[in-house]
């Protein structure tokens, strides 16, 4: 049941914003639809009761759905401004991909929260926080929340934009990781018990910050001239973008692997029988 309706909702997201995209999925004969496949069959193998499929499969499974997005992206031109920009198929990748581990974390939540009235102090909340904070990245990936936010901030306390206040937008995308952290060692006792599942999100956390700092970097070429110098701050630049996306969709691999082992540890619990 829980499986079916999130992967539902995951088909109907891909399906309107599929829609929403036409003019440049057509580009590629809509050829991006077979990644998105291979997504949903993760997300069904990962939240079906059988489930999850191994650890391995599911990450491998993500590394080359992720390689093929983006040669279909490269290959037919399928994005608005430059490749891997706003409204490609890497966009709809990583969206899925924070969905699909929204989804995937409410499951360890459900099964772990116990019988009682959920509290947020218990250790086991952990879980339907990190559900929400996902949601919440999913929906800013393809609304673009956090950009808004930025310029917000610059209005509000009158600021005109530099090279640094101009990054505002940026830096939001790393204070989001920050807050993530915090909350992990909040409840850290609930999770270290999965030594799988920390790995996965350590490497997750290392691939997100190299991809805010190339975020910045692509934002206006003087900060990686100042850096760099002039010629090697513009090649610096000209790849921030590239290297953003790339890292960000890497970082939701191991951030979607890791709570798929989780989701298998805890169900693993659940069957072993009493000592």
């Amino acid at each position: 049941m829980y499986a079916g309706a999130c992967l539902a909702a995951l088909v109907v997201c891909i399906v309107l914003i599929t829609g929403q995209n036409a003019p440049y999925f057509a580009h590629g004969h809509y050829l991006h639809l077979l990644p998105m496949l291979a997504v949903c069959w993760v997300g069904w193998s990962t939240l079906r009761e059988a489930g999850p499929a191994r650890t391995s499969k599911v990450f491998w499974t993500l590394v080359v759905t992720a390689v093929l997005s983006a040669w279909l992206e490269l290959r037919f031109g399928i994005y608005k401004r430059k490749p891997f920009d706003e409204d490609g198929v890497f966009t709809l990748l990583s969206f899925c991909q924070l969905l699909l581990t929204a989804c995937t974390s409410f499951a360890v939540w459900l099964r772990r929260r116990g019988p009682d009235r959920p509290r947020l102090r218990d250790d086991p909340s952990i879980w339907a926080i990190m559900g929400a904070g996902f949601v919440y990245l999913a929906a800013d990936e393809e609304m673009l929340l956090h950009e808004g936010a930025g310029h917000d901030i610059l209005k509000i306390f009158h600021l005109q934009e530099t090279a640094w206040t101009g990054r505002f937008d940026d830096m939001l995308i790393g204070v989001y990781g920050i807050i993530g952290l915090v909350a992990l060692w909040r409840y850290r006792r609930e999770l270290l018990r999965l030594p799988v599942f920390i790995r996965m999100l350590a490497c997750g956390f290392v691939l997100l910050f190299l991809s805010v700092a190339a975020d910045m970097f692509s934002h206006k070429p003087d900060f990686a001239v100042r850096l760099f110098g002039p010629e090697r701050g513009l090649t610096v630049y000209d790849l921030g973008e590239d290297l953003d996306e790339i890292f960000k969709v890497a970082a939701e691999v191991f951030f979607l692997t890791g709570f798929t082992a989780a989701l298998g540890a805890v169900r693993g619990e659940a069957r072993r029988p009493p000592a």
